[in-house]
Parts: structure tokens; C-alpha cells; sequence
């Protein structure tokens, strides 16, 4: 089993500690193949808003000025069989680096030029927070996945109280770890039987709404031609 996971934080902190408690339970099932991609490393651009990934191109990534970093990431995480986003709630939202990420990667939204491998896929996400807003960070992500066509979504909120991992009382410790054991594990059932799996409904509506959409572009339109080529319309 290969998984890519993206860690949206500089911060070594509980968020990170929680990806570590994650992977812990999915060693214990097979040997595991993880993609780490730390964005404030693998992504240090932000998107220049050029539209050459719309505009120019039926591979919707082949002119992004920053493809030597975009390319990649994208590349681990079509050959994933799931992918687990990390990030912590800073300002009541995803981190920035997370953002840069979704940026970049809107090109790829069922709307336009989306990979049907990730149509496949288990998503993923996990937020910790120190006082509040992981339910905003878990809605931003999920939305991504979901316009990414994601087959099905985890989702995972820890409002901590506190600044580091250690310094949580045990017995709350104790089950946040039970928690994200037993997420684990459910991710880990949906990733081995993800092609038995039925479609994410909501998925299957947007697909339908935007090839009726498309159909309506000039034959011109990139996001048109890449839909007759992969014979959608």
C-alpha cells in the first residue's frame, strides 16, 4: 500500500504527532509505502495567478511556472493509493502552505482538467488545534478532495488546549490517541476495498453538472478537449 501524505506545517508540533499515531496504526496492518511531502519544502511558491494551467495546455500542469514543484507532488499523489493532509488551525483556517497547495491545484478540479486516478482515492484529513478552528480547516480540505473527485473522505478535528503534545493531561491524551487509532483503521478498511466502494454521491453530481456545462464550451476550450479525450462528452 503506497500513501502520500502532506504535511501543511513548518511546526513539528501536533499536528505532525498525529500523523506519526496515524502511520503507527497502519505499520501494524502491512508494510506501508509513504510519500511525505512538506509543503513549506516541496511547494515555496505561492500560485502567480496566471492562468497558464487553464488556459494553455490539455495537461492542466504542464505550463505552471512552478512545475518542477507542483509536477512532483501531484505525480505522488496519483500512484497513492490514499492521501492524508495534516494541518494545523492557524488564524482559524488551513495554513498558508496548505492554501498555496489548493492554489495550484484548482486546475484539477472536476470543473476543468481533474485526474480521473483520483476518482479512486481515500482522502484523509487531519487538524489539531491548539484553542479552535479545525472544523474550518476539515471544510476547506474536504472541499478540495471532493472538487479533486476524492471516492471518500476521513475527517479528523482535535481541539487540543494546548501548545505541545506532552503537556496534554493523560487521560485526554489517552483518547485522542484512541481517536486517531481507530481512524486509522477505518482509513486503512476504505483504502484496501476502495474499488468496491460506490462513488461519493455529491462527486457523481458535480461530474454531471459540469459535463453539462462543458458541453456548452467552444470547441476550443482546453477543459473541453480534455473531456472529449478522455470521453466524458
Amino acid at each position: 500500500m503506497e500513501i502520500c501524505v502532506i504535511h501543511g506545517s513548518n511546526r513539528k508540533g501536533n499536528t505532525d504527532r498525529t500523523i506519526e499515531i496515524i502511520k503507527e496504526t497502519l505499520n501494524t496492518f502491512e508494510k506501508i509505502i509513504y510519500y511525505d511531502i512538506y509543503l513549506h519544502k516541496d511547494l515555496p511558491h505561492f500560485c502567480n495567478g496566471c492562468f497558464l494551467c487553464l488556459e494553455t495546455g490539455v495537461s492542466a500542469g504542464e505550463n505552471c511556472p512552478h512545475k518542477q514543484y507542483t509536477n512532483p507532488i501531484m505525480e505522488k499523489m496519483l500512484k497513492s493509493d490514499g492521501i492524508i493532509i495534516g494541518s494545523p488551525s492557524y488564524a482559524l483556517a488551513e495554513t498558508a502552505q496548505v492554501k498555496t497547495l489548493f492554489d495550484h491545484f484548482a486546475c484539477y478540479y472536476i470543473c476543468h482538467r481533474p485526474n480521473e486516478e483520483m476518482f479512486n482515492k481515500i482522502g484523509f484529513v487531519v487538524s489539531t488545534a491548539a484553542g479552535a478552528g479545525t472544523k474550518n480547516v476539515i471544510n476547506s480540505v474536504s472541499r478540495n478532495f471532493l472538487f479533486w473527485g476524492i471516492k471518500r473522505i476521513l475527517k479528523c478535528g482535535i481541539n487540543i488546549w494546548e501548545k505541545d503534545w506532552d503537556n496534554i493531561p493523560n487521560n485526554r491524551r489517552n483518547r485522542f490517541e484512541k481517536l486517531l487509532k481507530n481512524k486509522a483503521k477505518i482509513f486503512y478498511k476504505k483504502v484496501k476495498n476502495r474499488y468496491k466502494l460506490i462513488q461519493n454521491i455529491k462527486s457523481v453530481f458535480l461530474r454531471f453538472v459540469f459535463k453539462k456545462l462543458i458541453k456548452s464550451y467552444a470547441d476550443s476550450n482546453p477543459d473541453k478537449i480534455y473531456w472529449k479525450l478522455k470521453g466524458w462528452i
